[in-house]
């Protein structure tokens, strides 16, 4: 019984894990909304950020990568929120060369930090001011694959007049309409 409880607790520990490494969620700032780290980025240099967010674009240089990100609030776990909340935009830099076709515009990506400047920039016909991060850890969301629910329900059934009908059943509730693909 001993050995049920011990496997059990430990997939529980290692489920809930956050993404990033222990050490820089230990070593990262938490408490600092990310409108402050941009308004005033010199009061924060050199400390560790975790961030979360979805790329914008991917540039190699001959230094490196660099990513922009536009900024999404994270859970206690390092997965992004919600989509529609920003604060800003962001530009991680790296010595490894990232693949544009794998770090591509629109997928969802966590980081953990150092705080290293600011760059102004045009950002469409404006200048704004990106806060610069030295990348420590990184961890790229893998893409939602969205399908229609009606092809993997287990509870899915077709009516009894199929295919003349245009209704089906699902479980134990009343007819939905079916859309015909």
């Amino acid at each position: 019984m001993k050995k049920y409880l011990i496997v059990l607790s430990a997939f529980f520990l290692v489920s809930c894990a956050h993404i990033i490494s222990k050490e820089n969620v230990d070593l990262s700032v938490k408490d600092v909304p990310f409108s402050k780290i941009q308004e005033t980025p010199e009061s924060y240099m050199d400390r560790i950020f975790v961030l979360g967010g979805f790329i914008a674009k991917t540039v190699n240089t001959k230094q490196g990568s660099e990513i922009e990100i536009v900024q999404n609030p994270i859970d206690s776990f390092g997965s992004v929120i919600e989509r529609d909340l920003s604060e800003g935009r962001f530009i991680v830099t790296t010595t490894k060369h990232l693949d544009r076709l794998i770090y591509i515009k629109g997928r969802s990506i966590t980081m953990a930090g150092k705080l290293i400047g600011n760059r102004k920039s045009m950002l469409d016909e404006s200048e704004y001011n990106y806060p610069v991060f030295e990348l420590k850890e990184i961890y790229l969301w893998k893409e939602e694959k969205l399908y229609p629910y009606y092809n993997y329900d287990p509870y899915y059934w077709y009516g009894p007049y199929y295919p003349f009908s245009p209704y089906y059943w699902y479980g134990p509730y009343y007819p939905r309409p079916y859309i015909y693909p």
